[in-house]
């Protein structure tokens, strides 16, 4: 018989344990970056993925030779993370209550980088003979990513449910720091002219590291850290059956405002970035450095994500004692504004519309509202679902919230291709 003394975690009410040099908060904000990382990691290499499917029987890579395997890259791409994000989500909904929340949270991360490393080693081999098997192969390391992002997403938020508010803000933070980082890489690779292959080891390796530093810090906290082990105490997941039909409806009935934001932001966002606005060309096209070279990567990609982090402190500073139907209402607007706005902007090539705002200064200015008002309502989707749902129902509505929102993004998918045409 084991005699040793157990490790007790009462705590007298009034001395309860303090999160000791910000420990917890950082691995949650960790846990927001590493959730959003890789995708934008993927994305942002665009240049690295058409070297590896061009037509080898030209030496450069010029979209008058594009190869059906470049043309299918991003629409393939997309559609693997979203038949992956969305089956496993469900999967995390219906069954993730039957496993421990340690395993949903160490095991997922931990395939995903290996996942990581695994892409990383192909950076340097030579894939020209055999480039429909990596084609291939490439489209299931995405799905097994995005598939254990939706597992590891969902035990986040399991996690963070325990926590006090603030807790979901630097989970949230760390989501958008995540596109911050992605911009400010790809804008470094341009700035030093290092080659499409070392500046994708680059975002790789990042990723890696970033990686593995958390699951390392995550590791420390679980086991050591007081503040943790004292707020998962009482930690208690569902018992006993999934989640019915019924159940989820009933959940949806209480939080729909936080879904119905994410439904009118999504439709913005597909709308209008990046498919319209990396179309968006300087006035000066041809007049330099600065317009033909940093333009869309400065503009498009980094004062976005500086103003979409803007907006998402905003929301967690910023208190409105205003009831959550008014941010749905907010969200249906920007709608109506922001698309027309960025369809009228000077995107080429076109066949239809005018071009209305033909100077740099008037995107930059339409592009400075849109960043920071969809960070704004990127958070206050889920801020809304924690304050509206009960504390004992907080971890399903966060599930709930999560698989609607994924259907959605599924669902609304189509309109890139649509705005493309139309202008």
């Amino acid at each position: 018989m084991d005699n040793k003394p157990k490790l007790s975690l009462e705590i007298p009410s009034g001395d309860k344990p303090k999160d000791a040099y910000g420990m917890v908060y950082i691995l949650f904000f960790l846990l927001g970056l590493v959730h959003i990382l890789p995708w934008t990691f993927f994305v942002t290499a665009h240049e690295y993925w058409m070297y590896k499917f061009r037509n080898i029987s030209f030496e450069d890579i010029d979209s008058s030779h594009r190869t059906v395997l470049q043309t299918e890259f991003s629409p393939s791409l997309t559609i693997t993370l979203q038949l992956s994000t969305i089956a496993f989500l469900f999967l995390g909904l219906f069954f993730g209550h039957k496993y421990s929340i340690k395993l949903r949270l160490f095991g997922p991360l931990s395939i995903i980088l290996t996942s990581f490393i695994f892409a990383a080693i192909f950076i340097h081999i030579d894939t020209d003979t055999w480039q429909e098997g990596f084609f291939a192969l490439t489209m299931l390391i995405v799905a097994v990513i995005n598939a254990m992002s939706s597992i590891f997403s969902m035990a986040a938020y399991s996690t963070i449910s325990n926590f006090p508010a603030e807790y979901l803000g630097a989970y949230l933070n760390g989501g958008g720091m995540a596109t911050i980082s992605t911009a400010c890489l790809q804008i470094l690779s341009l700035g030093i002219s290092i080659s499409t292959e070392s500046s994708a080891l680059v975002y790789f390796w990042v990723g890696n590291v970033t990686i593995a530093f958390t699951l390392f810090l995550m590791g420390v906290v679980t086991r050591r850290n007081r503040f943790y082990q004292f707020n998962m105490e009482n930690y208690k997941p569902r018992k006993g059956k999934m989640l019915s039909f019924r159940q989820i409806v009933d959940v949806l009935k209480v939080i729909w405002p936080g879904p119905g934001i994410t439904l009118f932001f999504l439709t913005t966002t597909n709308t209008v970035h990046p498919t319209l606005t990396s179309l968006v060309v300087s006035e000066g096209e041809g007049n330099g450095q600065w317009n033909d070279v940093y333009f869309i990567p400065v503009i498009t990609f980094g004062l976005y994500a500086i103003l979409d982090y803007v907006g998402r402190i905003i929301s967690l500073q910023l208190k409105l004692n205003i009831k959550a139907e008014w941010f749905v209402g907010f969200a249906a607007v920007r709608v109506f504004v922001f698309i027309p706005l960025f369809m009228l902007c000077n995107a080429q090539p076109r066949k239809h519309l005018p071009v209305v705002f033909d100077h740099d200064y008037q995107f930059i200015i339409i592009m400075i509202m849109f960043a920071w008002t969809n960070g704004y309502l990127v958070n206050m989707a889920t801020l809304v679902v924690q304050k509206l749902a009960p504390s004992d129902k907080l971890e399903d509505a966060y599930h709930v919230h999560m698989v609607v929102s994924g259907m959605f993004l599924g669902a609304l998918s189509f309109l890139s291709f649509i705005s493309v045409d139309l202008i």
